[in-house]
Order: C-alpha cells, then sequence, then structure tokens
C-alpha cells in the first residue's frame, strides 16, 4: 500500500532529524534536549519539528496544499471549533465531577487564586496543542490512509500511531505497565470519537474545537491543583486521577459521537 510506505517515510525521516537535534543539544549544549517528553521547551521543537515534516510531505510527496489537510476557511469554521471546545470542555467537567462523587478524585481544601489563575492561562495552550495534533493525525495520518484503505483501517492505524505519540520515550510501557495499558484504550478511544469528526465534516474545526476543549480543561485542573487524587488504582474510572485510564471514560468517548451527530444535524437543520 502507497499510504503505508508514506506514513514509514514520515516516521523515519522524523525519527532521524530528532536524533539529529538530540545529539546536536547533548554535544553543543551538553544537555538533553528532552524533545520526546510532553513538557518544555523540548515539546515546543517537537511540535514545530513534526508540523514542518507534515508541510515537506504534504506539498512535495503528496502534492497537495497544506490547507488541504482540513484548514480550508469556510463560513462554519468559527461555529464548528466553538461548539466542539464546549463539548470537549463540558465533558471533561462533567466527568471530573463524576470522579469526584466516587471518591477517585477530592477537591483541595485551600485553593490558591495565584494557582488558579496561572492555570487558567496555561490552559489556553491547548489550543495549540490540540491543532498541531489534529494537523498530525487527522489531518496527515488519517488522510494518507484513507488513500488506500477502509475507512476502519485507516482510523485502526492512525489510532495506534496516536497512542504511541503520547509516550515516545517509553512506548514499551504500554505493553508491560498496566496504567499504560489503560492509557493506550483511553487515547485510542478518543481517536475514534475525532476521527469521526473529521469524516462526517470533512475538515479539522470541530475535531480541533473537540481536542482543545479536553486539553483546557484538563490543564486548567492540573495547573490549577484543584483535586486530588483519592483513588489511584480505579480502572473503572481512571487510574491515577486520569481519565483516559478509565473504562467509563473510553465508553464515554465513542458514546460522544451521538452528541457529535446531535451538532452536525443542528448545523443542517440552522442552514435548510
Amino acid at each position: 500500500m502507497k499510504s503505508l510506505v508514506k506514513i514509514l517515510a514520515f516516521i523515519a525521516t522524523f525519527a532521524l532529524a530528532v536524533l539529529a537535534l538530540h545529539l546536536i543539544g547533548l554535544f553543543v549544549f551538553g544537555k538533553n534536549p528532552e524533545l520526546l517528553m510532553h513538557h518544555g521547551a523540548g515539546q515546543v521543537i517537537f511540535y514545530v519539528l513534526f508540523v514542518l515534516n507534515v508541510f515537506l510531505f504534504q506539498k512535495y510527496v503528496n502534492r497537495k496544499s497544506f490547507l488541504s489537510l482540513g484548514l480550508e476557511p469556510s463560513k462554519e469554521r468559527f461555529i464548528l471549533l466553538a461548539k466542539g471546545w464546549a463539548l470537549g470542555a463540558a465533558s471533561f467537567i462533567v466527568y471530573t465531577l463524576l470522579m469526584v462523587v466516587f471518591h477517585v478524585l477530592g477537591f483541595r481544601s485551600s485553593l490558591s487564586i495565584e494557582r488558579v489563575l496561572i492555570g487558567f492561562l496555561v490552559a489556553f495552550s491547548g489550543f495549540t496543542i490540540a491543532l498541531f495534533e489534529e494537523i498530525l493525525f487527522r489531518g496527515f495520518f488519517l488522510q494518507t490512509c484513507l488513500e488506500d484503505m477502509p475507512v476502519w483501517c485507516a482510523v485502526v492505524v492512525t489510532g495506534i500511531i496516536f497512542c504511541f505519540f503520547h509516550d515516545l520515550a517509553h512506548p514499551l510501557d504500554f505493553f508491560t505497565d498496566p496504567r499504560q495499558g489503560m492509557l493506550f484504550g483511553g487515547i485510542f478511544a478518543l481517536n475514534i470519537l475525532l476521527c469521526y469528526a473529521y469524516l462526517k465534516t470533512g475538515n479539522l474545526y470541530l475535531s480541533v474545537g473537540i481536542h482543545s476543549g479536553l486539553v483546557f480543561a484538563k490543564v486548567l485542573f492540573r495547573k490549577g491543583r484543584f483535586l486530588e487524587i483519592l483513588n489511584n488504582d480505579s480502572w473503572l474510572w481512571g487510574m491515577g486521577g486520569d481519565a483516559r485510564r478509565g473504562v467509563i471514560a473510553w465508553v464515554f468517548f465513542v458514546a460522544a459521537i451521538l452528541l457529535v451527530r446531535w451538532i452536525l444535524l443542528k448545523r443542517r437543520a440552522s442552514s435548510c
């Protein structure tokens, strides 16, 4: 399959670029740039490099414009972004409250206004993270797979890559660490929802909105330190207080397809 060849070539090219930057960081600056970690300056460089690689492959391999990944301007783009963001943020907040009700998480007794403000400001970075990841996965990877694969196969391949992307520094942990195995399931279920949003709209705006809303709420709670973990081993609701590591969250992600269908039906009804 030509699509798999393109994806493997993309991954190999990107891996070589990351390795080169890693060696430069070690020998020139004398420290590990931590490009595979999801924090700090290394994360920024990692995402920029990834998007640059997408741009080059889209232009010179797929022979298509970067905007054709699903970023073409449309009259409804801001509405789709807003609806998706509201769905993602509200879903995360409701699920977090359920985790509090079932004693997986608990509210901290003392809250710092400073922490809350910092958490709120940092949470806005969620839009950039979501935009980049949607360009990478529901954009380049999914659309490349769809060139010569059935839809279900393209979604599965994209989901597997999406899962490993979230722990490139320790990929084998998904097979040896139960918590990482649970994380794999949660991220894969989220991928199904985001792929559905793209497939039904033909653009990335709704999936970016949903993804950014989820990241916004997650970062806000984490950086604001509103909550503390009461049950670290709840495989049902979320191990380590992480909703993605809970079976019920997997069901929520897939069930959210019904909400996406409702959003799209409302959109069609209003345009008639």
